[in-house]
């Protein structure tokens, strides 16, 4: 370990890995050398054993000597690496008890990066815990820097998601002193990581069962229900827009409640959720029009939704047509509500993901990780190489489009504002995003090609109704925002004021530039 000392202490560093903050592996069942972590291999940072070193095999491998100990470049010589041993990160599946104790590890390790919570607990009383990693995270979250969500385990006996969460906070936090593009990530984004919505149901799966449904072989939680089948439906969302005493939430599982009151709580931009028993990404709507219908029911961000699923597929290992499962879709991504419709029977309504596009300004998509729900320990390892890079891509995507503040016409933040943006074709998005409470905004767009043909060009406008209140209506100004290749997001502060009442039809954009 003093390479790495050494190593820190050129960069100016303070934080320093130390032996006890990656959990020790040896080599050749226990009686071989312990493998040095991290570690890089053919430029490519890791904090775990790989199967990439071996051609031709899915041995997990490690390094147990270093060829340059400031750079942390491996030794290629076949004698300086050696065969992992079975209880190393991503060679066996932890209990719920280890996966706390994980987080609570990393957050002592790295308090300026990492922090614990707990959004509820289950049925039977466990926490639903997780772990926020950011730099600064322990301090106010600054403006305008957006929030990431990654949920795993919705389905207790779909596992491998868990792991890669978990495995996933520790690459980010030994990453952020080791490699530039992890640490532009945490320094621009603040991402949230929930191992298991579902530990209850964790609990009575049996690991090697590739299949199962119900409370007896864990897809469901302890009060027997789907969690992604839960949350509010379309039906919901339409009620809750002309019933004001309509509440969405009584009468929901506890870990759903949490999930609901988590999602109204922060403001979060891009998410994903990960599910096992295929090999695919799919987007909303999952909810069909008709029980019967096989046809996809898209979102008016359907454009948007191709463009994350193809940077996850394209990714990925063998997502996009290289799996052999067989429940997978061409291209390795589709639309919810047509993949349930081909491949599952009763209702798709009432997901997680449809919850979030409807209910809040989040953007989110399904990853289905593994053939099998509950693979054998042997597959961890080659399922976090497949995804890695999925991951870290899926996240940087969120540094894409227009955000901004908000300002009321009395110079305050403006909560709850609507922001209404025009296509460079000059077509409206149908779906509007809202404002926070500290005024902040984010709409993920799609940036052009082009500048000077105005293909790039999209405008922005916010509007605020006090309906209840003052009885008036504010706007800003519309402004004109250029989103290129080159420049894919940029800030765009809005300035509301007074320009009418409730009841009297709003001035036109052309009357409020007067």
């Amino acid at each position: 370990m003093m390479g790495i000392r050494v190593m820190y202490a050129v960069l100016g560093l303070v934080v320093q890995l130390s032996s006890a903050q990656i959990k020790e592996c040896k080599t050749n069942h226990g009686f071989g050398p312990p493998c040095v972590f991290p570690y890089r291999y053919k430029g490519e940072l890791y904090v775990e054993c790989t199967t990439k070193f071996l051609e031709d095999s899915s041995d997990a491998m490690c390094p147990t000597r270093y060829s340059n100990p400031v750079t942390l470049e491996a030794s290629t010589e076949r004698r300086d690496w050696g065969l992992c041993r079975y209880d190393c990160d991503l060679l066996s599946y932890r209990s719920t008890e280890e996966i706390y104790d994980k987080i609570k590890n990393l957050t002592g390790d790295f308090p300026d990066l990492a922090r614990g919570f707990v959004i509820g607990t289950s049925v039977k009383n466990k926490p639903l815990m997780g772990i926020r990693i950011s730099k600064g995270v322990r301090a106010q979250r600054a403006l305008l820097k957006p929030m990431v969500r990654f949920v795993a385990n919705i389905h207790g006996n779909e596992a491998v998601g868990r792991e890669l969460l978990v495995h996933l906070a520790q690459h980010l936090l030994h990453g952020y002193y080791q490699d530039k593009r992890i640490r532009e990530l945490l320094d621009t984004t603040d991402i949230s990581l929930l191992p298991s919505l579902n530990p209850d149901g964790f609990e009575n799966a049996e690991p090697g069962s590739c299949s199962g449904t119900g409370r007896k072989h864990g897809m469901y939680n302890e009060g027997d229900v789907d969690l992604n089948r839960d949350f509010p439906t379309i039906q919901d969302w339409k009620r809750f827009q002309s019933d004001p005493e309509f509440s969405v939430f009584p009468g929901r599982q506890p870990e759903t409640v949490a999930m609901m009151d988590w999602s109204a709580s922060a403001p979060f931009v891009l998410s994903a959720d990960l599910h096992d028993g295929a090999v695919l990404v799919t987007y909303p709507f999952d909810f069909k029009v008709d029980e019967e219908d096989r046809e996809p029911n898209l979102t008016p961000d359907n454009d948007l939704f191709l463009h994350l699923a193809s940077t996850y597929v394209d990714n990925h290992g063998t997502m996009k047509n290289i799996t052999k499962c067989f429940r997978r879709a061409e291209g390795g991504m589709a639309n919810g509500a047509a993949w349930y419709g081909l491949n599952t029977k009763g209702t798709t309504r009432g997901s997680l993901k449809d919850f979030s596009y409807l209910f809040t300004n989040n953007i989110e998509l399904s990853m289905e990780l593994t053939c099998c729900k509950f693979p054998t320990r042997y597959f961890l390892l080659r399922e976090w190489e497949n995804n890695k890079q999925s991951f870290l891509s899926y996240i940087e995507q969120v540094h894409m489009g227009i955000k901004g503040l908000v300002f009321a016409a009395d110079g305050s933040f403006a909560d709850n504002a609507d922001i209404v943006v025009w296509n460079p074709d000059g077509s409206r998005r149908a779906k509007n995003v809202t404002t926070f409470s500290t005024g902040e905004y984010w709409k993920v767009l799609l940036p052009g090609k082009r500048v000077n043909t105005g293909e790039s060009t999209y405008r922005i406008q916010a509007f605020y109704d006090d309906c209840e209140g003052t009885g008036r209506r504010y706007a800003s100004l519309p402004q004109k925002v250029v989103v290129h290749e080159k420049e894919p997001l940029v800030t765009q502060n809005l300035f509301m004021r007074h320009v009418g009442f409730c009841g009297v039809d709003l001035a036109s954009s052309n009357d409020i530039n007067q």
